[in-house]
C-alpha cells in the first residue's frame, strides 16, 4: 500500500509541474487560449491571458504556464468566482494556478484568468524591441483555439513577425496570430520586430586594414585607397572620426562613395602594418511605405540608367539560362514593383543558404541552388537586370548583439520612387514574409560603399613597389548610447575640418572657404553645447559642410606612371651599379700604376 501511495503521489507531482499540466494525460483540451502582450518602452512585458479548459473523466487541482523567464513580477489568478492562488517558480521560469477545493471536476468547463508582469524577455538595443512570445509545448492537451496577441509600445512601428500575422492596431501596433496546437506539438512562439522610426541607432565601426610582406624583399611606396562610407543611403549618416596613420586626401567616386588614402610607407620582410580607422554611424528605420500604385512602368526607366542593366562579372544577365528565368518570373509584368517583388520572392525560393569560402556569381548560385549573402544579392541583380530593371549591389555589415559581419544586399530603381532598397537573404535566413524586407530595412544594416558600373566589392586597394602584401580587413562594431555618439561625432566634425583645411591651402575658391568657415562655427557650435542631441546636430552640419569642401577639393590618386616607376625602382639601382662600376674603375686605374 505504502508504494503505491509513493507512486501516486509521485504521479500527482509530475501531473503538476508539466507544463501546461493536469492530472490525468489525455484528460481534456483548451477550447481557447488566448495570450495579449504589451511592451512596455522599458523593455519589460505585461501579460494578460484568458483559458476554456475542458476536463476530461479526472480532477484538475492546478496548471503551471510557462513563461521563459525567470523575471516573473505580480501574477495574479482568477475565475468567474473571484481570485485564484498563484506560485511563482522562477527557478523553473514558469507560473502555477491553483484551483478552489478539490479543483475542477470531471466533465467540466472552466474559464479562468492569469496576469503578470516580466522582464528580460525583450531583446535589442536602441529604436529596436524584439521579442518570440507564446511559445509552448502541449503535452496531453490540445488547445483548439490558441491565439497570441502582441502589442508595441505606443512610439512603435511594426517591422516583421514570423510566423506571418494579422495587423491589428497602428498606434499601438498590435499583430495577432491564431493556431491549433494537438497534443504533444509545439509552437515555437510569434516572433515580433518593432521600431522607433523616430530614433536612430549609433554605432562605431572599427577597421583594421592589416598589410603583412610575408616574401624576402621590401615593400616600399605603399598607399591604401580605402572605401569608407556612402552618401548613398539617404536612411544613415556615417563619417570618419578617426585614424591611426595621417589622411593624405579623401575623394568621392562616380557612385558616391567616399574613399580615404592613407601613405603607409614601407613594410620589411617579415613585417606587418596595419591602418586602424574609426567611422560613426547613424541609422534609421528605413520604411517609406511604398505601394504598388506608386511604382512606374520598366519602360520608364531613365535611359542614363544604362549602365546598371548591363552584365558584368558576377552578374550574368545576358546568359540564357538568367534571361529565360527572368521572363518566366516576370511573365509579361511591367510594374517595377510587381517585378522587384516576384524577383526576390522567386531567388528566395530556389536558393538555399549555404555560407561559401569565396564570391561564385549569379550563373553559379542559379545552377547550385545555394549561396550566402553574396550569391542572394548577385542573382537578384543579374534577374532584374535581365528583367529591365536597374540593379545595383550595397555593401557593408549586419549588425546583431551576438554577431557582427560582412553582408550584401541590393537595391533596384523603381521609376517615381528612385533607388530602393531589397535584402533577399534575410527574409531566407529568418523564415519571414520576402515582403518585410522589400523597399524597407532595418537600422542594423550598416552601408559601407554601392557598387552597380562593375561587380566588384573590394573594400580597398593597394598601390605599391615590390612584392605583393598579404591583405586582411577585420571590422568590429559597438552600439553607441547618445552621449557616446555626441562625442564620436565631434570627432568626425574635427577631422573633417582638418583635412578641408590642408585641402583649402592650395584653393583660392571663395565659396569654399565660406563653407569651411560655417563648419568650423557648427564645430564650435557643438563643442560649446551641453545637450546631447544639440551636441550631434551641430557636429552633423559642421560634417556636411567640411565635405562640400573635400567633395570639391579632393582627388582620385593616379596610377604611377612608368616614369614613376622607373625613378622609384629602376633609378636607385642604376644609381648604385653606376657608382660601383665608377669605384671599380677607380680602383682598378690605381692599382694598375
Amino acid at each position: 500500500m505504502k508504494k503505491v501511495v509513493i507512486a501516486l503521489a509521485a504521479f500527482l507531482l509530475v501531473a503538476v509541474l508539466a507544463a501546461p499540466s493536469a492530472a490525468q494525460p489525455g484528460a481534456g483540451y483548451y477550447e481557447l487560449t488566448e495570450q495579449t502582450y504589451e511592451i512596455n518602452e522599458n523593455r519589460t512585458i505585461d501579460a494578460s491571458m484568458r483559458f476554456t479548459l475542458v476536463t476530461g473523466p479526472g480532477w484538475i487541482t492546478s496548471i503551471t504556464w510557462p513563461v521563459y523567464t525567470s523575471e516573473i513580477y505580480n501574477a495574479l489568478a482568477s475565475d468567474d468566482s473571484g481570485s485564484l492562488r498563484t506560485e511563482v517558480l522562477p527557478a523553473e521560469n514558469k507560473i502555477t494556478v491553483y484551483f478552489r477545493g478539490n479543483g475542477i471536476p470531471p466533465r467540466s468547463r472552466l474559464t479562468f484568468n492569469l496576469s503578470y508582469a516580466a522582464g528580460g524577455l525583450v531583446s535589442g538595443s536602441g529604436p529596436e524591441y524584439r521579442v518570440t512570445l507564446g511559445g509552448l509545448q502541449t503535452g496531453d492537451y490540445r488547445h483548439d483555439n490558441y491565439v497570441v496577441i502582441i502589442r508595441g509600445p505606443g512610439n512603435t512601428r511594426l517591422f516583421l513577425t514570423k510566423p506571418q500575422a494579422e495587423v491589428t492596431g497602428i498606434a499601438p501596433p498590435e499583430v495577432r496570430y491564431p493556431t491549433k496546437l494537438e497534443t504533444n506539438d509545439e509552437f515555437g512562439g510569434l516572433h515580433v520586430r518593432f521600431y522607433d522610426t523616430a530614433q536612430p541607432v549609433y554605432y562605431k565601426v572599427t577597421l583594421t586594414e592589416r598589410l603583412i610582406n610575408e616574401s624576402t624583399g621590401k615593400i616600399d611606396g605603399v598607399r591604401l585607397d580605402v572605401m569608407l562610407f556612402t552618401d548613398e543611403a539617404s536612411w544613415q549618416f556615417s563619417a570618419l572620426a578617426w585614424s591611426n596613420y595621417p589622411i593624405k586626401n579623401m575623394y568621392v567616386d562616380e557612385e558616391n562613395n567616399w574613399h580615404g588614402i592613407f601613405d603607409l610607407g614601407e613594410i620589411s620582410p617579415g613585417a606587418t602594418k596595419e591602418l586602424r580607422l574609426e567611422l560613426i554611424y547613424e541609422i534609421y528605420v528605413y520604411d517609406p511605405g511604398i505601394s504598388w500604385g506608386q511604382v512606374g512602368v520598366l519602360a520608364e526607366v531613365p535611359a542614363e540608367l544604362g549602365p546598371y542593366l548591363k552584365a558584368d562579372k558576377c552578374w550574368e544577365s545576358d546568359h540564357a539560362a538568367i534571361k529565360q528565368w527572368a521572363l518566366e518570373i516576370v511573365a509579361g509584368g511591367t510594374n517595377a514593383y510587381f517585378v522587384a517583388e516576384e524577383i526576390v520572392k522567386s531567388v528566395g525560393e530556389h536558393l538555399k543558404y549555404e555560407k561559401q569560402e569565396n564570391r561564385r556569381g549569379a550563373l553559379w548560385a542559379y545552377t547550385n541552388r545555394e549561396g550566402d549573402c553574396s550569391e542572394y544579392t548577385d542573382l537578384s541583380i543579374a534577374l532584374a537586370r535581365a528583367a529591365g530593371l536597374p540593379a545595383r549591389a550595397m555593401y557593408g555589415w549586419g549588425y546583431r548583439e551576438d554577431n557582427f559581419g560582412g553582408h550584401a544586399w541590393a537595391e533596384f530603381y523603381l521609376p517615381n520612387r528612385g533607388w530602393q532598397p531589397v535584402e533577399p537573404t534575410w527574409p531566407d535566413t529568418l523564415g519571414v514574409d520576402p515582403r518585410n524586407y522589400l523597399f524597407r530595412l532595418d537600422p542594423i544594416h550598416l552601408t559601407r560603399n554601392v557598387r552597380g558600373l562593375i561587380s566588384g566589392e573590394a573594400g580597398a586597394s593597394i598601390t605599391r613597389y615590390g612584392p605583393e602584401p598579404t591583405f586582411k580587413e577585420n571590422a568590429l562594431a559597438e552600439v553607441l548610447k547618445t552621449s557616446g555618439a555626441a562625442q564620436e561625432f565631434v570627432r568626425a566634425a574635427q577631422y573633417a575640418v582638418g583635412l578641408a583645411d590642408s585641402l583649402l591651402a592650395i584653393s583660392p575658391s571663395e565659396a569654399l572657404r565660406a563653407k569651411q568657415n560655417d563648419a568650423k562655427q557648427a564645430l564650435a557650435q557643438a563643442q560649446a553645447a551641453t545637450d546631447e542631441n544639440q551636441i550631434i546636430s551641430h557636429a552633423k552640419s559642421s560634417l556636411q559642410n567640411a565635405n562640400e569642401v573635400i567633395r570639391a577639393l579632393g582627388r582620385r590618386p593616379t596610377e604611377p606612371s612608368l616614369w614613376d616607376i622607373f625613378m622609384k625602382i629602376v633609378w636607385p639601382w642604376l644609381v648604385i651599379v653606376c657608382a660601383l662600376i665608377a669605384a671599380g674603375g677607380i680602383i682598378w686605374k690605381i692599382r694598375s700604376r
